[in-house]
């Protein structure tokens, strides 16, 4: 498996339970092989969209979804006020990734 398609940024994934997370003896996501990085604005799922800073820019794979956590938009939507551009985010997402690496 190539850096490119590691498993990190699955972490969170509803899917991830087939990246070896699980007592099947599954040791890999059928979509990670397709999988592409992309930046997408992550917004929580309770969270009002026009609360500002609600949408967080991320980098994750196409096929991440958290149903019931967050929502992922390809683009930010014209209402967000004051969103939270990756780069200003990247120790925190970074902390995380960790902290939920952590509790697997």
């Amino acid at each position: 498996m190539s850096i490119d398609h590691s498993p990190l940024f699955c972490v969170g994934c509803t899917d991830n339970f087939y990246n070896g997370n699980n007592g099947f003896g599954i040791s890999e996501c059928w979509r990670l092989k397709s999988a592409r990085k992309v930046t997408r604005w992550k917004l929580e799922w309770w969270t009002s969209p026009m609360k500002p800073g609600a949408f967080v820019q991320v980098d994750t794979y196409s096929c991440h979804h958290e149903p019931g956590r967050f929502a992922f938009f390809e683009s930010l939507p014209s209402h967000a006020v004051d969103s939270v551009p990756l780069e200003g985010t990247r120790r925190e997402v970074k902390q995380a990734v960790r902290q939920e690496l952590d509790e697997f």
